[in-house]
């Protein structure tokens, strides 16, 4: 199968959208009793060359290397060649189009973008043990440098000390007026 990527606005003309087969293509078959048939993606035929008034829409026209269609489609072209001395061919083209107007991602990159996104759960649950202990270690840090108690060097307990009477001191206040008579 041989897949051609165009846009809509590659193929559009003033007539409609432009489909044709390459050269390359036809020359191989002009050597045998070849039939081709054009389908929509889905597998529906829309046109046969050796019958172009028996058309199916969207198809406006059909010759033996194109064919005119009324809107932006996704087609296959078909071509099966028997010759008297046994020799048998069979290629299928696919024709996809994209219109770049359109607001939504072709097909392609949805799939892209579905297995990014599978990886990326993955490794989150794979790695969630890692990226939950680091992050306790961070928060740990931080609460430790901005706690004022006193921690049980044992249980790592936070213990903190309170007074209800006004005249008692709290630890930070006692150590700094106790630095300061020991300064002067």
């Amino acid at each position: 199968m041989i897949i051609i990527n165009v846009t809509c606005g590659e193929i559009q003309t003033p007539v409609g959208f432009l489909y044709v087969i390459l050269p390359g293509i036809l020359n191989q078959t002009l050597s045998g009793d070849c039939d081709q048939s054009w389908y929509l993606q889905d597998g529906h035929l829309i046109a046969v060359p050796a019958n172009p008034q028996k058309l199916i829409a969207p198809v406006i026209s059909v010759s033996s290397d194109r064919l005119v269609t009324s809107r932006c489609v996704n087609l296959n072209h078909q071509i099966i060649c028997d010759s008297a001395d046994g020799f048998h061919f069979s290629r299928v083209t696919a024709f996809r189009a994209r219109n770049q107007t359109a607001a939504t991602p072709n097909p392609d990159q949805l799939w892209w973008l579905f297995a990014l996104l599978i990886i990326v759960i993955l490794m989150c649950f794979l790695l969630r043990k890692r990226i939950f202990s680091c992050f306790r270690r961070v928060v740990l840090s931080i609460c430790q440098r901005t706690d004022s108690g006193i921690r049980d060097p044992e249980s790592g307990v936070q213990m903190s000390f309170r007074s209800d009477d006004p005249l008692s001191l709290n630890e930070s206040e006692s150590e700094q007026i106790n630095s300061s008579m020991f300064r002067g």
